[in-house]
């Protein structure tokens, strides 16, 4: 199957709209071999019907069959219902062979954010059950679901991204494509490929970019990936469809981290002084070589909590390492965490392993950032290291957490996220919004995890910490009830 993928071409005014180069973009499409063109939202600048009008023009000289979806810019000024009478439904099923395209509005009205609701929530569930035996299955959605690198301040991520992203990997799907920050970005998510289009004509490109498209070729072996920039400038990429999920062989275990968040050390009922308990018989039954904390250690910033704190952590008398949140730091926190704790960024490593920390938190504020400063401190570093096994451990995440809204994402994900993943490094820990996690986002493991000992939890498998076995071959990350000790598995990982 052949696809021809673009996004965001802003019709209207001058102002916005590059008229020329969407034209050169559709002669592009209908003098190439494609079997379909998908259109990923933002068909005009304010919803406005004139705008809708030259949409309409040039999306009408595309020859192929074409899917289109709106964009927060069409639900502008109660541009929905004009895209329905200009352009086409809001949501749709198209099946070509062996191969069907589920397409999904994302848009909120007068909004830039973006959200499934419930309703189309099960409606996106049913039709990828309903077409489970399908060889290649598609979804198409104008925001993003995993942040997008060069395009600034993340705050307009998919409200409900975790779900979906969830949702995508249990229903198996082949290719995700969208658009909405204006800058090209792919990533495989396990054996699913993201694929987030710039924009094809608007005159809001980013970081000094130019407008682009993708092109995706997709058999039984390979998935491949162009991205075309109208200055001539073409990124290939290439994705195995045949991969290896059975591990008959991890090799020698390496190391051995318990991974730990949001304790919550206080006299308040917040936190569960049984869970805390409980889960240090466990922790020493496992025997790590490395306690990582990411993060939530005390309730509040204060001398009373972080007193308690350092009293329940001498229980465990495993080398130990920390990284703030937000509470942690608040108040007298900032002085008190360097005061009991030491430095922000702290740092274990022996002759293999290297755990890197990084602080996300501000002050007086739930948004994490890194900042382009410290993420070029910190790829430097890393990229220095002599370890074979390089990981970083942070409190706020860096990709969706399912059952959770989001917004516990760093302003500059996209960047750090993006930035990690070509670095190649293996294994990134997080300790924010409540919920266990883990999947692997191109060679990079990422973990995120529960609460070990506050009441503020959101897995039915009840508070929890992680345990991750480093073997020769092999990640293994596993999850530990904090009060039973009752351990499940999250994921298996080869390493790269």
């Amino acid at each position: 199957m052949k696809i021809f993928h673009f996004s965001d071409i802003h019709a209207g005014s001058d102002k916005h709209f590059r008229k020329e180069n969407l034209l050169y973009i559709i002669d592009e499409i209908n003098n190439g071999d494609y079997d379909l063109a998908i259109f990923t939202g933002d068909a005009t600048n304010e919803g406005q019907r004139h705008e809708y009008e030259i949409a309409k023009e040039m999306l009408d000289k595309i020859e192929c069959p074409l899917i289109s979806i709106p964009g927060n810019h069409d639900a502008r000024s109660g541009g929905i219902a004009l895209f329905e009478e200009y352009i086409g439904p809001q949501n749709g099923i198209y099946e070509h062979g062996d191969a069907v395209v589920i397409s999904v509005n994302s848009a909120v009205g007068d909004s830039n954010d973006g959200r499934i609701g419930r309703a189309k929530f099960n409606r996106l569930k049913k039709a990828l059950n309903d077409h489970s035996e399908k060889e290649i299955k598609i979804l198409a959605i104008h925001h993003h679901i995993l942040p997008t690198p060069m395009s600034g301040r993340e705050r307009n991520v998919l409200a409900n991204a975790g779900d979906v992203l969830d949702l995508i990997q249990k229903a198996d799907v082949d290719l995700v494509v969208s658009g909405h920050r204006h800058y090209p970005n792919v990533y495989e998510v396990e054996d699913t490929v993201y694929i987030n289009a710039g924009t094809a004509s608007s005159v809001k490109t980013r970081y000094g970019d130019v407008n682009s498209y993708c092109t995706i070729e997709i058999n039984d072996k390979i998935k491949k990936v162009i991205t075309k920039r109208l200055n001539g400038e073409d990124t290939v990429r290439k994705y195995s469809r045949n991969r290896k999920r059975v591990f008959s062989e991890f090799g020698k275990k390496e190391f051995r981290a318990i991974q730990l968040s949001n304790t919550y050390f206080s006299e308040s009922n917040s936190f569960l002084a049984q869970h805390y308990e409980e889960a240090v018989k466990s922790i020493r039954m496992l025997d790590p070589d490395l306690l990582i904390h990411c993060g939530g250690i005390v309730k509040e910033g204060i001398p009373r909590d972080y007193n308690i704190a350092i009293s329940e952590l001498n229980k465990l008398d495993f080398p130990m390492v920390f990284t703030p949140a937000a509470r942690d730091i608040n108040y007298l926190g900032y002085q008190l965490f360097n005061q009991y704790f030491g430095e922000l960024d702290q740092k274990y490593n022996n002759e293999k392993m290297l755990f890197q920390g990084l602080s996300t938190p501000q002050y007086d504020s739930s948004v994490g950032v890194v900042g382009e400063t410290e993420r070029k401190l910190l790829l430097e570093s890393l990229n220095e290291a002599p370890q074979e096994f390089r990981s970083v451990y942070l409190h706020h995440n860096i990709i969706p957490i399912p059952r959770s809204r989001e917004k516990g994402l760093l302003e500059d994900a996209g960047d750090l996220l993006r930035e990690l993943v070509d670095a190649e490094i293996d294994l990134v820990l997080t300790g924010t919004s409540y919920h266990p996690y883990a999947t692997k986002v191109g060679g990079t493991v990422i973990v995120n995890v529960n609460s070990m000992s506050s009441v503020y939890q959101r897995s039915r498998f009840g508070n929890s910490f992680n345990v991750i076995d480093i073997y020769e071959k092999v990640i293994v990350v596993s999850e530990v009830n904090a009060l039973w000790g009752k351990k499940r598995l999250l994921g298996i990982w080869e390493r790269a």
